[in-house]
């Protein structure tokens, strides 16, 4: 009886995975009887998982000038200006020429930078990723270059020299974080603009880039929502604001427009950077266009076919030819408060 008890009650160890190891693997961590876990492999999908795609779009604001190859580093922009009109003009004197007036010729130039990028990619993270390592690489490349430039045009316009703040604050230290962009402020600017004669889009309008939270201050403005509440409630449920006072306003999520925050008490926590916007205000001169490289194994210092590289490489520089024409706008955004 107790034989039989004591084979019952190894065999219900065995089955509940109970009593003494009887499986070892390799590096000696033994196993309990009954567990597959030496068997068992993570599986991996198919699908990469996606990466962030950033609205990068301050390119198509500026006045594009390609420079054609084999013609230097530098591009020059010259502007005759404008002829000055007296507030009471002065009549002609009968049969007497008036004296003559010289002209102002004014010139900005340019010098085109060069930036790339190369990532390595070994043989065997080829032939054993189950992914296509290649044309992903590819596509985040792609990626990274057009932040690349978009980031370089925004460090172009915010040195812009007029700065624009709601609510008349002196800088960026006064801001608070009920500071946020509103109707009257895109009033103020348009009017701004359009006392310098800036030119307008093709539209008819300026433009107001802006990052998401402003957008979204936007978007809770008390004049935008009165205005669109009856006549176009669409425009609010989609979170659109559009066209308003004067401006075509436009959101993007590129990291340039990322906050800068601020520390000290009785300021914003958090400060953006807008741009209003028009025509012919800053230049884009393109040397190089964006390429993209895929350099296959070998060469003298791959010789056993070990590796390739992929990388892209572009030259071009932007300019402000018109300070007049642009304004940097600091404000808070959406979730800033005040410390």
């Amino acid at each position: 009886m107790d034989r039989f008890l004591k084979l019952f009650t190894n065999f219900m160890f065995v089955i509940f995975g109970l009593g003494p190891d009887v499986v070892t693997v390799t590096l000696g961590t033994a196993g309990n009887a009954g567990s597959t876990a030496a068997e068992l492999i993570t599986y991996m999908s198919a699908r990469l998982l996606e990466v962030a795609e950033f609205n990068t779009i301050l390119d198509q604001f500026g006045d594009k000038h390609p420079l054609p190859s084999n013609s230097s580093k530098t591009i020059r922009f010259v502007r005759e200006e404008k002829l000055t009109v007296a507030a009471t003009p002065t009549q002609l004197t009968e049969g007497i020429p008036p004296d003559a007036v010289g002209l102002t010729l004014n010139q900005i130039e340019a010098t085109v930078e060069q930036y790339g990028s190369v990532v390595r990619l070994s043989d065997l993270s080829e032939i054993t990723a189950r992914h296509n390592v290649i044309e992903r690489t590819i596509y985040v490349l792609g990626l990274q270059a057009a932040e690349t430039y978009d980031q370089l045009i925004f460090n172009v316009i915010n040195a812009a020299t007029n700065t624009y703040y709601p609510n008349n604050r002196a800088g960026d230290t006064s801001l608070l974080g009920s500071d946020l962009v509103g109707y009257p402020d895109l009033v103020e600017l348009d009017a701004a603009l359009q006392d310098q004669g800036g030119r307008p889009f093709e539209g008819g309008e300026y433009v107001f880039v802006t990052p998401p939270q402003v957008y979204a201050g936007l978007l809770k403005d008390p004049d935008f929502k009165a205005s669109n509440q009856f006549r176009a409630p669409e425009k609010i449920w989609r979170g659109e604001v559009g066209m308003l006072g004067g401006f075509r306003v436009i959101r993007s999520n590129s990291p340039a427009f990322a906050a800068t925050s601020q520390t000290s008490a009785g300021q914003a926590s958090k400060v953006f950077t807008s741009f209003g916007i028009a025509r012919f205000s800053f230049q884009i001169s393109d040397l190089q266009n964006l390429r993209v490289y895929v350099v296959a194994p070998g060469g003298q210092l791959d010789p056993l076919q070990q590796s390739r590289k992929i990388g892209w490489k572009f030259a071009f520089k932007s300019v402000i030819t018109n300070q007049n024409w642009i304004r940097r706008v600091r404000s808070a955004g959406a979730n800033s408060i005040t410390n």
